[in-house]
C-alpha cells in the first residue's frame, strides 16, 4: 500500500515537473519570438519566461522604431509630391494629385497595420503566461485524477 502511494506520488511528481520544463517550450513554433534574441544562461522556467518577455520587448520597441522611420519617408514623399504639385503645369497636377492621395492611403493602412501589429505583440506576454497558467491547470487536474485512481 505504502509503496503504490509512494511511487504514485513519485509519478505525478514526475509529470508535474516534465510539464513545468516544458510549457515555455510547448509553443515555440509561434512566431512571437524572434531570431535574433539570444539566451542569457537563464536554465529556470521562470528565468526562461523572464528572457522571453524581454524579447519581446524588444521586438516591440524595434517595431515602433521601423513603423516610425517607414511613416516619415511616407510623408517626406507626399511632401515632395505636394511641393511638385505646387510647382507643377495644370497638365500635370491631376496625376500628381492621384499620387498623393495614394501615397496618403498607403500612409493611413501602414499607421493602422503598425498599431494591428502592436497590439499584437504587446498581448503576446499575456497570451504566454495565460497558456502556461492553463498547461498548469491541465496538469494539475491531470495529477489529481492519476492520483485518485484513474487517468
Amino acid at each position: 500500500m505504502n509503496f503504490t502511494l509512494f511511487s504514485r506520488s513519485m509519478l505525478a511528481a514526475g509529470l508535474i515537473a516534465g510539464a513545468v520544463s516544458l510549457a515555455p517550450q510547448a509553443h515555440a513554433a509561434d512566431n512571437t519570438t524572434s531570431s535574433t534574441c539570444q539566451q542569457t544562461g537563464q536554465t529556470g522556467v521562470l528565468g526562461r519566461l523572464a528572457q522571453r518577455e524581454d524579447c519581446l520587448n524588444s521586438k516591440v520597441q524595434n517595431y515602433q522604431k521601423q513603423s516610425q522611420d517607414a511613416q516619415a519617408a511616407r510623408e517626406k514623399r507626399i511632401q515632395d509630391l505636394k511641393d511638385k504639385y505646387t510647382n507643377a503645369p495644370a497638365n500635370q497636377k491631376a496625376r500628381l494629385q492621384k499620387q498623393i492621395t495614394s501615397e496618403q492611403s498607403k500612409l493611413t493602412s501602414m499607421r493602422d497595420q503598425q498599431t494591428q501589429r502592436l497590439q499584437q505583440l504587446k498581448n503576446a506576454p499575456q497570451e504566454q503566461r495565460n497558456r502556461v497558467n492553463a498547461l498548469g491547470n491541465k496538469t494539475r487536474g491531470d495529477v489529481n485524477n492519476f492520483l485518485n485512481g484513474g487517468l
